[in-house]
């Protein structure tokens, strides 16, 4: 569902030009990364769960919005509560959450825009609501990168976003093409049961959603699963990834930003033998996020990140850097446009 956020982005950006941190940080932080030839056609994705976005006031939406800005597809999770208004499948209404609203303003300042889910899911019986326990999906993207692909899926995975046999929250997907009609695809968003305890359960999630694919690729075999899949090692992940698939985070580097419990919880699954497009020489790449915002630090505490050098001076705080930031870094990965569309 796409809507149109009423802003004065004008006003926005002027304040948004007179808070950028001067020096290091007035070229994007993914700039050095992304840097390419300029014959280079290809697309940026990341893929980031902003623990429970419409819920924290502390949330620095500007700095996170300004280190997304380079990529074309930014694919969230966590998104707790809606930033506009709208009415449900059952035509009850819902309204805007301020929380979430400045997220959305300030990515749509820098170029994006973006696809919304109908509607939130979750594990429990009721969704609707504005808590914790159910989630949004949402996707934004630059529109002269790509546009929402007509005539491919872009849905729900189950009719039934509540309590689901096989998902814990009912994965969206989202799919999108190039201007150029040679490169079309479906991203398909997941956040998977946690815990140490949920490991089959995040196995049949998976399960569910390949064959959920294999009903549907019979015009489009471009089909990519990312997101946060609670992945905790790589016995995990060897065990859980659907026959036919491979993880772009098959090295199991940790995704989260708790230094004190390194997890790879995040992944990018797809099958190589029909998605050719993958840029397997750039891979996978996980964002620092405690670096990237350090230079947007201007509370008057300690920055939640801790110092460079820790020795006498204070640490990691994860409490509140996931209050102001997250609990995980961005990952990226990036799709080669080629000159013929292969399917």
């Amino acid at each position: 569902m796409k809507k149109s956020l009423i802003i004065t982005l004008v006003c926005f950006l002027v304040i948004m030009v007179g808070s950028v941190p001067s020096g290091s940080i007035s070229a994007s932080p993914n700039a050095e990364l992304l840097a390419q030839e300029a014959a280079d056609t290809s697309l940026a994705i990341s893929s980031f769960n902003v623990q429970f976005l419409g819920q924290s006031t502390r949330r620095d939406n500007f700095a996170l919005a300004m280190i997304l800005r380079d990529f074309d597809i930014v694919v969230l999770q966590e998104l707790i509560a809606p930033p506009i208004e709208g009415t449900f499948p059952d035509n009850t209404q819902f309204k805007p959450d301020p929380e979430a609203v400045q997220f959305f303003i300030a990515m749509s300042a820098l170029g994006f825009e973006y696809e919304l889910s109908p509607e939130d899911t979750g594990t429990g019986s009721a969704n609707h609501n504005n808590g914790t326990a159910t989630e949004w999906w949402a996707v934004f993207y630059k529109p002269d990168s790509v546009g929402v692909a007509d005539g491919l899926p872009t849905e729900f995975l189950a009719e039934d976003r509540t309590d689901h046999e096989n998902y814990e929250r009912v994965p969206y997907a989202f799919a999108f093409r190039t201007p150029d009609s040679n490169l079309d695809f479906v991203l398909i968003s997941v956040h998977l049961m946690p815990g140490s305890g949920g490991k089959e359960r995040r196995k049949g999630e998976l399960a569910s959603i390949a064959d959920w694919v294999d009903e549907h690729d019979d015009e489009e075999r471009d089909y990519i699963i990312l997101g946060d899949m609670n992945i905790e090692d790589c016995e995990e992940l060897q065990d859980a990834t659907p026959p036919g698939y491979r993880s772009l985070n098959d090295e199991c580097e940790a995704t989260n930003t708790n230094v004190n419990g390194p997890k790879p919880y995040d992944h990018v699954m797809y099958r190589s033998t029909f998605t050719r497009e993958i840029d397997t020489k750039f891979d996978f790449r996980v964002y620092n996020l405690i670096e990237a915002m350090r230079p947007f630090w201007r509370g008057t505490d300690p920055y939640p990140g801790g110092s460079v050098n820790p020795i006498g001076l204070p640490l990691y705080d994860h409490n509140t850097f996931r209050a102001f930031y997250s609990d995980h870094n961005p990952v990226v990965f990036k799709m080669t446009v080629p000159a013929v569309d292969d399917d």
